[in-house]
């Protein structure tokens, strides 16, 4: 995750390697975030004409929920990968 100075835009990249069979899945916690602030979540690495499968897509959230309980980024698909960017909403 890389978060820029001034802690209005931030990038999560996720990697499903190799999950195990009904592995448990669970949140990631950010950090470096505002827990002041609000941002957009956005799955940006999309094949065209792909819908995003990330629950949280879309959704506007704090910076402190992001950081106590997290994202559900995960899944359990091999080798799948996430690029999630979190713009700060004013």
């Amino acid at each position: 995750m890389h978060v820029n100075d001034s802690k209005q835009k931030a990038v999560l990249y996720t990697y499903d390697i190799y999950p195990r069979y009904k592995e448990k899945l669970v949140p990631i916690k950010l950090q470096g975030l505002d827990p002041h602030k609000q941002y957009e979540v956005k799955e940006i690495n999309l094949m065209p004409g792909k819908t995003s499968g990330l629950h949280s897509n879309g959704q506007i959230v704090s910076g402190d929920y992001l950081m106590k309980v997290g994202i559900d980024a995960f899944t359990t698909n091999h080798t799948y990968s996430r690029i999630i960017e979190l713009t700060e909403v004013n």
